[in-house]
């Protein structure tokens, strides 16, 4: 090769990595962007949970949103209570990993917390739970549940109007809306079908790990007011 190819060569290749740099530099610049101006344009979103009587609310990045089968598998070792019993549980509602593929398509969600005043998670029982502690529970708790729903609703159905027109609620534990779920529920439809969400753990969502990641931390078995938490997927 003459010594002008060669140069020329040089020159080629010189040219061809500034510009790869360049373009590297304007798409880091331009994502660092998007992470400003994101949850810039879902603040709204923030103010009308705590409006609704959220104790906490905040956007999130979905890559955020922790999903582990094995929170699924608490579902049934040991058998939760709601196991079975409502639509909105397992076995009636989609796998782990059809949750996986659909998650994937969103970017932005906003994690919401109703805390549950002057009740706490510390384990006050001796061996197995009775059926009765349970349902003391599940009263005690119904308020704060049947407000996380409400908070849910009112910021899905609020970003469905900008838009948004696959927004999707997601609450936490098993449904409150009834005192009892359909007995048929192969064949009979829910009684509240535009109310009703599935919890977050029902899919595989670790709660307790990305609450984390979104600032607002659980205490679990622990002398804290137990915060119920719910998330809404934004697009």
């Amino acid at each position: 090769m003459s010594q002008g190819g060669f140069v020329r060569q040089n020159v080629i290749k010189i040219m061809i990595t500034y510009c790869f740099l360049e373009t590297y530099e304007r798409s880091e610049d331009e994502e660092v962007r998007m992470k400003k101006v994101e949850p810039r344009r879902f603040s709204e979103f923030t103010g009308i949970a705590l409006k609704a009587g959220a104790t906490a609310a905040r956007i999130i990045p979905v890559k955020r949103v922790a999903i582990d089968e094995r929170v699924r598998l608490k579902c049934e070792v040991p058998r939760c209570a709601g196991y079975g019993q409502f639509l909105t549980c397992p076995p009636y509602v989609m796998s782990v990993d059809t949750f996986k593929k659909v998650v994937s398509r969103y970017r932005w969600g906003l994690i919401v917390q109703v805390e549950a005043q002057d009740i706490d998670s510390m384990d006050k029982g001796k061996g197995r739970i009775s059926p009765a502690i349970l349902k003391e529970y599940r009263e005690l708790h119904r308020p704060f549940k049947l407000k996380l729903f409400e908070i849910v609703e009112a910021v899905e159905s609020a970003a469905f109007k900008k838009g948004m027109r696959f927004a999707a609620g997601f609450v936490g534990g098993s449904c409150v809306l009834c005192e009892r779920c359909v007995d048929d529920k192969l064949s009979k439809a829910c009684r509240h079908p535009f109310r009703a969400r599935p919890p977050m753990e029902a899919v595989g969502i670790d709660v307790v790990k990305t609450a984390r990641n979104a600032g607002l931390p659980i205490h679990l078995s622990s002398s804290k007011n137990v915060a119920w938490t719910g998330l809404v997927l934004l697009e």
